[in-house]
């Protein structure tokens, strides 16, 4: 839910809120920034409110590890590392089963985007890993859905990306730019239904690659709203379906001896069936 301060609001984002009919939101933001109950608000200021989100500690299953390397299968809606404001992360829940210790997030998925995450536990087994990214042997395979446009069956995207915000002060990439980095994508269209979808190996690792790339290409991912994506689609019976996160997931990573695999969640092959698509259609 968004709200927009207006005149005659209380001052404080707690006083907005509490002042709102059925409100129960846990995640609130201030003009696209994380806010608490006694910010002040002036008029025309943005308050979103968000549900609490829908995984919960104990969704994290582990893959496979080797030496201090673990793949872990990270649902959408839980982040990679532990937010500002403290909400269970991949790494908090390594860290309360191993009951302490070292952990650090070798690869990172977007709050809204599944799959496998690659962590590493203690110093030794992350700069064994950054080696192996150094040398490119950390290889990352994603499925996504994307609008349906004219895109060849697969080649690369290689538009360099920087980092920017939008108006609501959210953190995006950007295609070019004064201070933009090489970044690369192959990607390849694996079935055409009412959209398309894609398999998605990036050699570099840019903050939203995968999802600025697709949609600098004029195919966003589905359910990405930050890049121009649909956040509902239309059923085959007309219905109208809401898309709540992004239609992307990492599904393998390969390491030297070791690899994992992610199955693709069930709300992602709903969606391609519902988009005309058959569940004989993921790779």
């Amino acid at each position: 839910m968004t709200w927009v301060v207006q005149d005659g609001d209380p001052a404080t984002v707690g006083g907005v809120v509490a002042a709102l009919p059925h409100v129960d939101a846990s995640r609130i933001f201030l003009n696209g920034r994380p806010a608490g109950p006694t910010d002040p608000v002036e008029r025309g200021d943005r308050i979103d409110l968000h549900p609490r989100r829908e995984a919960r500690p104990g969704d994290l299953r582990v893959l496979a590890q080797r030496d201090g390397v673990i793949l872990v299968d990270k649902p959408a809606g839980l982040p990679t590392e532990t937010t500002k404001q403290g909400e269970d992360s991949v790494v908090s829940e390594l860290l309360r089963s191993l009951s302490g210790g070292h952990v650090h997030a070798a690869t990172r998925l977007d709050v809204p985007v599944s799959g496998v995450v690659a962590c590493c536990l203690g110093r030794t087994a992350s700069r064994t890993f950054e080696a192996w990214r150094e040398q490119g042997h950390v290889r990352r395979t994603y499925l996504g859905i994307a609008r349906d446009a004219d895109l060849a069956l697969d080649g690369v995207w290689n538009l360099a990306l920087s980092r920017g915000r939008d108006r609501a002060g959210r953190d995006l990439a950007r295609v070019g730019g004064a201070d933009a980095l090489p970044a690369r994508t192959h990607f390849r269209v694996i079935r055409r239904a009412r959209a398309l979808l894609l398999e998605l190996t990036p050699e570099t690792g840019r903050m939203h690659q995968l999802r600025a790339h697709a949609a600098g290409a004029g195919v966003p991912l589905v359910g990405d709203r930050l890049y121009g994506g649909a956040t509902s689609i239309v059923a085959s019976d007309g219905r109208v379906v809401s898309i709540e996160r992004v239609a992307l997931h990492c599904a393998r990573i390969e390491l030297p001896a070791l690899e994992a695999v992610s199955p693709v969640p069930e709300e992602l092959r709903l969606a391609w069936r519902e988009l005309g698509g058959s569940d004989a259609d993921w790779p």
